[in-house]
Formats: structure tokens, C-alpha cells, sequence
């Protein structure tokens, strides 16, 4: 319990240091991920009635050698700047020393994203590091401009290259709870892939976010339309939501301003808010960046590579209860948005 209790003070400590250096819209991209769509005026829907989901007629890359060329001589050390600010904050990572296995992980990974997260890091990402006794996930920091282009590094914790996305996931949301008497527990089944490709698919979108404007920022004189589409009735502003629920137990959780961790006694009602909501994760309820990288994530992985996205909350002599948020209602009628991520070709700003 006081280790839990320590993480999150680390994780808090690491987020207000990054939105000092990296301002508000890259400081957002750090935390338990972790870890967004080009201005296409033919993606504006109709937000008010379900929207149809993507269809997607290509596969990811089924040879990992593909990825490995295009993006594992990316893998290099962590630029000092990133070090420092957790060394400030009292932590210190390591250098991790890659193995065979686990570069195979990596090219695995990147193998599996959608067509446009393969095209845009192809351009955008600058380079990728892993570290030992890193507090978080992954953290995404831009890195400047080369040719006109904006360019990310991203940092992950190598622990996550030998666990499964089931174990990983768990692992976090159990974060959301705090131990008490009530013998409840909290786990999820999303299948045997590496929590790398969970990752790097999250920590990609943020990329996407980043270099083609996808969700604008509050400062900008005109939101993209994918950007009004995407955020109406959803959000008033970048960390604010804009919907009702009869019970709004989960924008209490964790990740809220002014959250806190919740009884697992309360394990029942607090998912049966969330599936209330438009949110996929308690994770997505952080900001509109991070709804957006969810819901891409855990499309990708339950749509297209047919993966399970199951929270189960089980107690000893009481029926088990299984949340599926990805067939939530209210987070099925958004999916339609994600169509340009399963597109090769785009017109989109800041390519």
C-alpha cells in the first residue's frame, strides 16, 4: 500500500515538472502511458446519432522485419534534458541494455500499428529509448524541428517488454483502488500481445496529435473538424468534461483533478458510472488527448487485431461482473471518427 501510495506521488511529482518544460499539450503525454486524426473535412460526421464504425480493408504488416528496418535504428539513449528532469524529481532511471528478444518485441510492436501511425512516425519520430527504474510507462517529448517537421522522442520503461498487455493493464487499473476488507479484486483480460504494442500504439497517437494537429489546441482561432466532432459533448475544453451521467462516480477516479484512488468495495458502481459515460478507461477521462489515444488504442487492438478488452471484478461467493466499455453505446456512436486512421492517403495539416 505505501508503495502504491509512493508511485502516485512520483507519478504527480514527473507530470508537474513536464508541463513546466514541455507546456500543456506535451505534458499530458507522460504518465502511466502513459503513452489523433489529420483536418479531413470528409471525416466531420453527425456526432448526434451513431456513427458507423471503420472498416478497415488493410492488415498490419505481418513481417516484423518491415518494421525493424524503418524504425529500430531509432533506438538510441535518452536525451539528457529528459533524464534530468526525473533526476530533479528525485528519481534515477537507468540505460537499458536491449536484447535479441527484446528488439524482436519492439519490431513486433511497431509491425501492428494502424497504416497512418506507420507513415507518420516514419517522419515525426526522432528516436526511441528504454529505461530501468523509470516511475512511469512512457513519456513522449517533442525534440524540435528537422526539415520543416516536428520530431518526438519517446522514452518507456523496459520492464513493459516482458509483460503481457492483460498483466500491464491490470497492473494499472488496480492502481484506480485502494486495498480495503472487502475482498473484491480488479483485473483485465485483453489478451496475450506485449504491453509494447498497448504502448507504443497510445504513445504513437500523441505523436500523431502532436506533428498534424489533430485536436486543437485552446489556443487556436479555429478548431480542425475532426477536432469539433471529436470533442463535442464529450469535452468543454482540453480537461473539462461535457457530459451527464445519473451517477458520475468515475470522473472521480484517479486521473481527474482532484481524484483519489477508490475502495475496491466500490468496484461495482464506480465501472457502472464509467459505463455511463463516452469514456473507454478511467485513463481517457485525463484529457482530451489522452480520451483520444485510448479510444484509438483499444480500437485497434479489439476491431482490428481482435484482441478482448474485458475489466473484470470478481469478490469470493458473489457473481462475477464483466464491463466491456469498447461496447458501450455512448463509446460505440465515436468510433466512426477513427476511419482516417486505417487511410494511407490524407489531406491534414502539418504533414
Amino acid at each position: 500500500m505505501n508503495t502504491a501510495i509512493n508511485r502516485n506521488v512520483m507519478y504527480y511529482t514527473v507530470s508537474v515538472k513536464f508541463l513546466k518544460v514541455f507546456g500543456s499539450r506535451h505534458g499530458i503525454c507522460f504518465f502511466l502511458i502513459l503513452c489523433f486524426v489529420p483536418t479531413l473535412t470528409s471525416i466531420a460526421q453527425n456526432t448526434k446519432g451513431r456513427q458507423q464504425e471503420p472498416v478497415s480493408n488493410e492488415t498490419p504488416l505481418a513481417d516484423a522485419s518491415a518494421a525493424q528496418s524503418n524504425f529500430l535504428s531509432r533506438i538510441t539513449t535518452t536525451p539528457v534534458t529528459i533524464l534530468k528532469t526525473f533526476r530533479d524529481a528525485g528519481m534515477s532511471p537507468t540505460a537499458h541494455q536491449m536484447s535479441k528478444a527484446e528488439l524482436d518485441v519492439v519490431a513486433k510492436a511497431f509491425s501492428l500499428l494502424p497504416p497512418l501511425h506507420q507513415r507518420v512516425l516514419a517522419r515525426h519520430l526522432h528516436s526511441i529509448s528504454f529505461l530501468d527504474n523509470m516511475p512511469n510507462t512512457a513519456l513522449t517529448s517533442p525534440v524540435g524541428e528537422e526539415g520543416g517537421k516536428k520530431r518526438y522522442h519517446i522514452t518507456f520503461r523496459a520492464g513493459i517488454l516482458h509483460q503481457s498487455v492483460s498483466e500491464w493493464l491490470t497492473e494499472k487499473e488496480q492502481t484506480c483502488f485502494a486495498t480495503d476488507s472487502s475482498g473484491y479484486s480488479v483485473s483485465i483480460q485483453a489478451g496475450l500481445l506485449s504491453a509494447m504494442t498497448y504502448v507504443l500504439l497510445h504513445e504513437g497517437t500523441h505523436v500523431l496529435d502532436g506533428s498534424l494537429g489533430l485536436i486543437s489546441d485552446p489556443a487556436d482561432r479555429v478548431k480542425t473538424d475532426f477536432s469539433t466532432s471529436f470533442t463535442a459533448g464529450v469535452w468543454k475544453d482540453i480537461r473539462t468534461p461535457d457530459w451527464i451521467c445519473s451517477d458520475c462516480l468515475a470522473d472521480k477516479n484517479r486521473f481527474r483533478p482532484g481524484g483519489r484512488p477508490f475502495a475496491y468495495a466500490d468496484a461495482p458502481k464506480v465501472y457502472n458510472s464509467l459505463m455511463e459515460t463516452p469514456f473507454a478507461s478511467f485513463y481517457s477521462t485525463a484529457s482530451w488527448h489522452e480520451d483520444l489515444a485510448e479510444l484509438v488504442t483499444l480500437y485497434h487492438f479489439t476491431r482490428v487485431l481482435k484482441q478482448p478488452f474485458k475489466i473484470i471484478v470478481s469478490r469470493p461467493g458473489a457473481p462475477t461482473r464483466v464491463f466491456e466499455p469498447m461496447d458501450n453505446k455512448r463509446v460505440r456512436q465515436r468510433l466512426g471518427l477513427l476511419s482516417t486512421f486505417y487511410k494511407q492517403d490524407f489531406a491534414g495539416r502539418r504533414q
